[in-house]
């Protein structure tokens, strides 16, 4: 239980930064989908917000699957 938790707040956490910073990245991307699939993605200041709570949740699933299955690996004794 505390491997989970430990994992959730790191994920949690970790995500803020990296999905703004991801996201920022995305605009050039993001202004070429819009008029493909006729969204607003993003304006002149930057990705929508409903673009960097997406971005943001995927990173922290992903970091969070991802800290569990690094926490979950038995210990080897070399």
């Amino acid at each position: 239980m505390k491997k989970t938790i430990l994992a959730a707040l790191v994920s949690v956490i970790v995500s803020f930064p990296l999905g703004w910073i991801v996201a920022m990245l995305l605009t050039p991307v993001l202004w070429r989908l819009e008029p493909v699939l006729n969204l607003e993605l993003a304006g002149h200041s930057g990705p929508s917000d409903w673009v960097f709570v997406v971005i943001w949740a995927l990173i922290a699933i992903g970091l969070f699957l991802f800290s569990r299955w690094v926490l979950a690996k038995p210990k080897t004794r070399v």
